[in-house]
């Protein structure tokens, strides 16, 4: 396909510039799958790609998930620099989609899973800091998702939307593992994987209830506060965790065409912060932009976001990327 054809094909997850000459063309396949919550697909390129996620790109498109790759060729680099975040052949590579990305990928081909961020972050231990992170392909929880992503992808095609969702299940649970580490030591807190992930569930649950506290919420689950506390040192701690997720709840109504008539200030309130001026620090130092930025951008490209071309892959991939929380 042709380089415009191919940046407006990539454009709904990655502002993209080939490093080549227009002249030169671009050969590019994107192949996907929409499991409901969830896309499954595979991509090739043989241009160098600058890929980019800016602060208004996320202000934009509110998508709240995570994109899991592996290059099968080819790699992907921070522009930063650092060969420490380069992720090449058989590594795990986990992208936040709500967290900027600036990064240079060589000509690659990719096995992709996008999962939304409320499927598969009670599952995680660190689901706020895992931008950017690879696994080393020689891992053998990574092995094992891989292979097991492979596998799923080679047979998808041939399966009821119901088998596809059961199949998936399994296959989350294994991308967990490999992002959670080695189960055991690193699992060794005073609250379990399994009981963590119910208590994050049970915040994302209350999240706009005033009274949702450390103290309401280890009162809940018979824990101590030392016990709760330090379950949530990754994300510096209890209150940090439930604000950025108010945060990322409060974006998603700014963007929500329902609350158009509703003020900043009432929708602040709402996600549990009573002072304007507070929330919009807060929202800008997290998301990059202001609350009014954000609606003044979403309203500026409604037309695009909502087109109802469902031939178009990107626009399926924009509405799951923003079903999330």
């Amino acid at each position: 396909m042709g380089m415009e054809i191919w940046r407006e094909s990539i454009s709904s997850l990655f502002e993209s510039r080939p490093r080549q000459r227009a002249a030169e063309g671009v050969r590019a396949h994107v192949e996907a799958f929409f499991l409901d919550d969830f896309v499954l697909g595979t991509g090739y390129c043989n241009s160098i790609q600058d890929f980019d996620r800016s602060p208004r790109k996320l202000a934009r498109d509110c998508m709240d998930g995570y994109l899991l790759q592996f290059y099968q060729y080819g790699k992907s680099e921070p522009r930063a620099g650092g060969a420490e975040g380069a992720a090449g052949p058989g590594d795990l590579y986990v992208l936040d989609l709500a967290q900027p990305l600036a990064t240079t990928a060589s000509p690659y081909g990719n096995l992709n899973l996008l999962v939304p961020r409320h499927v598969l972050a009670p599952h995680l231990r660190q689901p706020d800091t895992c931008h950017e992170t690879v696994l080393p392909a020689g891992q053998p929880l990574v092995t094992l998702f891989r292979d097991a992503l492979t596998s799923f992808y080679g047979q998808v095609g041939m399966m009821t939307m119901a088998q596809a969702q059961q199949a998936l299940r399994p296959l989350l649970d294994l991308a967990a593992v490999a992002m959670n580490g080695r189960i055991g030591e690193t699992h060794a807190t005073s609250v379990n994987l399994a009981r963590f992930a119910q208590i994050c569930r049970h915040v994302e649950d209350s999240l706009l209830n005033p009274e949702l506290t450390a103290e309401t919420v280890a009162a809940a689950f018979g824990l101590s506060r030392r016990s709760l506390y330090r379950a949530f040192e990754p994300f510096d701690g209890f209150a940090a965790y439930v604000k950025d997720r108010r945060l990322h709840r409060a974006r998603a109504a700014l963007l929500d065409p329902a609350n158009r008539h509703l003020a900043i200030a009432t929708l602040a309130q709402r996600h549990g912060f009573a002072n304007p001026e507070h929330f919009s620090r807060a929202f800008r130092d997290l998301f990059g932009v202001t609350p009014r930025e954000v609606r003044h951008i979403k309203h500026q490209n409604a037309r695009q976001l909502n087109a109802p071309d469902g031939s178009c892959w990107a626009h399926w991939v924009r509405q799951v990327g923003r079903q999330g929380h």
